[in-house]
């Protein structure tokens, strides 16, 4: 005996189609959720993108094929360390920044490169470099860099 089902919405011939599915149903059967969720992602539309962004405005690679050094850099003392240590100009900016994104080098933690990042890092932010953006060279304790 065959089974005479009939697919009337079409469902499992497109994850779009079903994604669309999901959503009509989610607003048939839960309308307060619905409009919470249509709120949420009003909110987050508003927000402006300066202010929602994780990441550095541009990318180290961009800055470097953009710059003819790297003292324009806003976080020039720790991007150059960074990348004067081996790291990807793409990390090293993240980096350089203040995320602490050492799994974008390596999944391992013995990973010397990672290690070296890690040293970076820490002796930076012991020296408080992210707390504020020194306006002066002069301001920099260079003996706390580390080389």
């Amino acid at each position: 005996m065959t089974l005479d089902y009939k697919n009337p919405n079409d469902w499992g011939k497109s994850p779009l189609t079903d994604s669309a599915l999901r959503k009509q149903q989610l607003l048939a059967e839960n309308p307060e959720q619905w409009a919470a969720m249509i709120e949420s992602d009003i909110e987050a539309l508003s927000t402006p993108i300066f202010e929602s962004e994780d990441y550095p405005p541009f990318t180290g690679t961009e800055f470097i094929a953009t710059h003819s050094t790297i003292d324009d850099h806003p976080y020039s003392a720790a991007f150059g360390q960074f990348l004067g240590n081996g790291i990807d100009a793409d990390i090293a900016n993240i980096l350089a920044f203040g995320s602490n994104r050492f799994d974008l080098i390596s999944d391992d933690f013995d990973d010397p490169i990672r290690q070296l990042a890690t040293r970076i890092y820490s002796r930076f932010e012991d020296m408080g470099y992210w707390d504020e953006l020194p306006q002066e060279s002069s301001d920099l304790n260079y003996d706390n860099i580390p080389y």
